[in-house]
């Protein structure tokens, strides 16, 4: 392993840590707080689009940093979990292009999909049972990695499905946010 890798898994533990923050304060405002002035709500409506790029675009690039430059090979969920995530990036840089604010539905869509995953990927890794080849260690085949390997734990918790789903639920807090917000106006 890289020299690096532990002082990178340390910076991205406290960034999803932050954007669990982010879900918090969005989700707090919206039930709480929710109405037309609301200054937080008005911010995070505002810069939705933006957000939603550079988080999705973070996501996609430091899962092929895990993969392709540190050599963490992705599970049968993991790939399952960049299904859903990656055309995010595509979906918000369409957004931020066309400016049509069409993809909002398919991008909370994928967003479920992707959350729902992450939670099932998250009981699995934490012992759950599994139908799935992924859940054991298969040495008549090598090429079947496990779901339940944990290749980053930092702060006792944070690992790549809790990374992977917190992304989900910080796309989802941002459109429900959006859409709300829109239709205050």
């Amino acid at each position: 392993m890289p020299a690096y890798l532990e002082t990178v898994n340390k910076i991205l533990s406290l960034g999803t840590i932050f954007l669990q923050v982010l879900i918090l304060v969005l989700i707090v405002n919206l039930v709480f707080i929710r109405h037309r002035n609301n200054k937080v709500l008005l911010f995070f409506k505002k810069y939705t689009f933006y957000f939603g790029f550079i988080v999705a675009l973070l996501a996609v690039l430091l899962s092929l940093f895990y993969s392709a430059v540190v050599g963490f090979p992705a599970c049968e969920l993991c790939w399952v979990e960049r299904i859903f995530l990656y055309p995010q990036l595509i979906l918000f840089s369409m957004e931020l292009y066309k400016r049509d604010r069409s993809i909002v539905d398919f991008s909370i869509v994928f967003a479920i999909l992707g959350t729902l995953t992450s939670i099932y990927h998250v009981y699995v890794e934490n012992g759950g049972a599994s139908n799935l080849a992924c859940t054991v260690t298969n040495p008549l085949n090598p090429g079947v990695v496990s779901c339940a390997v944990r290749y980053v734990y930092e702060f006792g918790y944070i690992t790549i499905p809790i990374m992977a789903l917190t992304i989900s639920l910080f796309i989802i807090s941002l459109l429900l946010n959006y859409k709300y917000m829109s239709h205050m106006e």
